[in-house]
Order: structure tokens, then sequence, then C-alpha cells
């Protein structure tokens, strides 16, 4: 008995805590691996993700998918041959013919949707080959904004002051006080639907400090009417801020844009454009007006005064 409480009394007693005798080298082994193992994966998974970017982009592309039917179909046949051998290595014949099959359709779907994209920039464009770009400079550029105290127009007014653009806000409401002491936004009180208001705010504008290039015409208004509860005087206020609103603005300031053919005008629409529900009949038509106005803008500006350079988003 005594020899054994001796050696129990010999043996290291064990501590808790920053006392722990540290991890045998097994464990500290074990961790290392499992880390390498981790890296590994996360290798791996790049590689597979550049590759499948690759594979993606190299698939819809005319161009790739275009040389390789080219090769295929029409190549010479030293070039062809070799090709062929290789493919019998890797395919049977019946899927070298759907290999091909497949080529023809990603080339043909390539192409549509490069050719697609070209016609979307070109309209984006006014259908103009020559890129406006170089012709802006935000810093000499004015943008008015009406209804640009609160909603989307205060966004608009703070984005646009930030690239340095002197923004123009209109409104019937005086600015946010965030936006108030921002020296690049100047406010003028009008309301939009009397149209004598506008020309005398638009004179003002001008006067004071100049000829805008940019009119985001957002100024809009809304409601929960059903068509046998809406009242003419609320229609007509509906109509005159949503609609109407667009005409007097284009009026007073489009002139300055087509002498210097330079330009852009913003409609802000809405999906109620599209579609109406219940309750908003008013709205809709309002902004299904939106698309017709930019749209018949888009086509004046073309073909009436032949000045492609005013660029119109809708």
């Amino acid at each position: 008995m005594g020899s054994h409480v001796k050696v129990s009394m010999l043996q290291k007693p064990k501590t808790a805590g920053f006392g722990e005798d540290p991890p045998g080298p097994s464990i500290v082994l074990y961790i290392v691996s499992i880390l390498q193992g981790l890296l590994v994966v996360i290798h791996l998974s790049l590689d597979i993700f550049i590759m499948a970017s690759i594979l993606k982009r190299a698939s819809f592309s005319p161009v790739v998918t275009g040389a390789a039917l080219l090769v295929l179909l029409k190549g010479p046949e030293n070039i062809q041959r070799p090709v062929y051998d290789y493919l019998h290595q890797l395919l049977k014949p019946h899927n070298i013919e759907r290999l091909i099959t497949t080529l023809k359709w990603l080339f043909a779907y390539g192409l549509i949707k490069n050719v697609n994209e070209a016609i979307n920039q070109l309209a984006r464009n006014n259908f103009s080959l020559r890129s406006s770009k170089a012709d802006w400079d935000w810093n000499n550029e004015i943008a008015i904004v009406t209804g640009g105290s609160s909603g989307f127009g205060a966004l608009f007014s703070k984005d646009l002051s930030q690239k340095g653009i002197h923004v123009v806000a209109i409104d019937v409401n005086p600015l946010p006080s965030h936006l108030e002491n921002n020296p690049k936004i100047s406010f003028f009180k009008c309301d939009v639907t009397d149209v004598e208001a506008v020309n005398t705010v638009a004179a003002e504008i001008k006067s004071k400090i100049g000829h805008p290039s940019i009119l985001i015409n957002n100024a809009g208004i809304g409601g929960q009417r059903p068509i046998l509860q809406t009242k003419p005087e609320q229609l007509q206020k509906l109509m005159g801020v949503n609609l109407f609103a667009h005409y007097y603005l284009v009026q007073a300031f489009l002139p300055n844009m087509l002498e210097n053919r330079k330009g852009h005008i913003i409609s802000i629409a809405s999906m109620a454009s599209f579609f109406t529900t219940p309750g908003i009949t008013d709205y809709s038509c309002s902004k299904a007006a939106v698309l017709a106005f930019n749209e018949g803008l888009s086509t004046e500006l073309r073909t009436i005064h032949r000045c492609p350079e005013i660029k119109t988003t809708v």
C-alpha cells in the first residue's frame, strides 16, 4: 500500500485552464491535415468555378462555336483529320454528330443574343452610331428633377449631386433637411400642374443657373379611388401632375437642348403602366400615357427634329 501511495504522489497532477498540457503531436497533425484538406477543397472549388465560367462564356460565344463549326465542317483536311481522330478517341460517331448539332444551336443562340444586345444598345443611343459620352462633363451639367424633395426625386437629387451635377429640384414641398444645405442642389417651389408657374420658374432657372441638359419628369401622385368615386377635380389634379407636367417641362426646356444638340429626358413611369388593379385606374391611365409620351417624344426627336443626340429614357 505504501509503495502505491508513493507512486501516486509522484504523478504530475492535472491542471485546468491555462495550466493544461499542450496537445500531443498527433492532435496538431490532425488539425493541420484538416486545414490542408479544406484548402485543397477551396482551391478545387475555385478552379471548377473559373472553368465553368470560361466554358459558359465560350459556349455562348458565336466566335468560339462558329470557329469550331468552321473547322469541323469546312476546315482543310490537314486540320480536320487530327481533330476528328481525337474526337473518335473520346466519342462514338453518333455522339460526334450530336456535338456538331449542339454547336450549331449554340452558335445560333449566341449570334441572336449578340445581335439583340447590339440592337438594344443602338436603341438606347437613339439609333445613333456615334457615342455621346465625351460630350458630358458632370461638373458642368444641370439637371431638373420634378418632385425632387421626396421619394425617388430626393434620391435622384442626392445621387446626381454626388456626381458633381448641379441639381434643380422643383417641388411644392421644401427640400428635406439632409438636402437643403447641399451646395449642388437648388430648390424652386412650383406647382407643375400650372403651366404659367412652370414657364415662370423655367425662365428664372435659365436666368439664375443656366440651361439644363438633363430633365427628370419624376413628380407623381396616386390614390385609391374606384372609377365611380373619382371626382373630376381629383382626376384633373392626378393627370396634371402625372402627365400634363411632362408636356409643360419638355416644352420649357427642350428648345435649348435642340439648339445644343445635347440632352437627356427621363420620364418616370410605373409597373402600373402595364396593368391595373381595382382602385388605381386613374393612376394606371396616367402612367400608361407616360409610356406613350416618351415613345412619341423619342420618335419626334428622330424624325421631326433630326436630333438623335438627345436621349430619352422611361
